[in-house]
């Protein structure tokens, strides 16, 4: 691969990996709700999804599985019925509520109660921080596996940099750690950023706006993905 040819595709990564998508809804609000241990969870679960992905990838299964038109749908379906639960299981977090019991974590979205409006932040208790822990790299995991895009993406982008012939799984490889590579590092770049930004994210009515927008994205990219083809 020359020079040109590396650099093409470490720009084109780049811009494949900061586009918004459910990875960027996910680390963004379980970092604003629950801080930074919780995004660089929710990466390690992104991180070692994409490892699975590059792995099949690399042995040339992820063009069979798009090749087979049946396959291809029960990932896709399965990958728009989680994010619609988790786009509604966060809406549903943040609903109005009359009674003011204290609020408790819930499995997706946190939402406490008040008077009409969601409860504002809660500091995580000791004891729920494996939980906490436990659902995000779940939720990494999960959302990466089942995301048709990346699977699309090491058949028909990877390719495009690769010869042919002796050596293609290995330059096919070499791409896809580079690619990981670049995410892990944007996300983690992100991930600090918006932790100095948490003390303002975290006030009542921005947090509010976060969750519900964060709902709201996860729903319209489940229909997307359920509507295309």
């Amino acid at each position: 691969m020359s020079d040109i040819q590396i650099v093409s595709f470490v720009a084109a990564s780049l811009l494949i990996i900061i586009v918004p998508g459910v990875d960027f809804a996910l680390v963004t609000r379980q970092t604003v709700r629950y801080g930074r241990r919780a995004g660089f969870v929710v990466l390690a679960g992104l991180f070692a999804a994409a490892l699975v992905h590059a792995s099949l990838a690399t042995a040339g299964l992820s063009a069979l599985l798009v090749s087979s038109p049946a396959l291809y749908t029960v990932l896709r379906v399965a990958g728009a019925l989680y994010l619609l639960y988790l786009g509604g299981t966060i809406l549903w977090a943040t609903r109005p509520r009359r009674s003011a019991p204290v609020a408790q974590p819930v499995p997706v979205g946190a939402g406490g109660a008040g008077t009409g409006a969601a409860a504002p932040v809660q500091d995580v208790p000791a004891d729920d921080e494996p939980h906490v822990a436990r659902r995000s790299f779940v939720m990494g995991v999960t959302s990466q596996l089942l995301n048709v895009k990346v699977v699309v993406f090491y058949v028909s982008f990877v390719p495009q940099f690769v010869k042919p012939g002796d050596g293609a799984a290995a330059r096919t490889a070499v791409l896809a750690a580079t690619f990981i590579g670049l995410a892990v590092l944007w996300w983690a770049c992100y991930i600090l950023l918006i932790d100095r930004l948490q003390p303002w994210l975290t006030r009542p009515s921005v947090l509010l706006v976060i969750e519900r927008l964060t709902g709201l994205i996860l729903i319209v990219l489940a229909v997307r993905i359920a509507l295309s083809h």
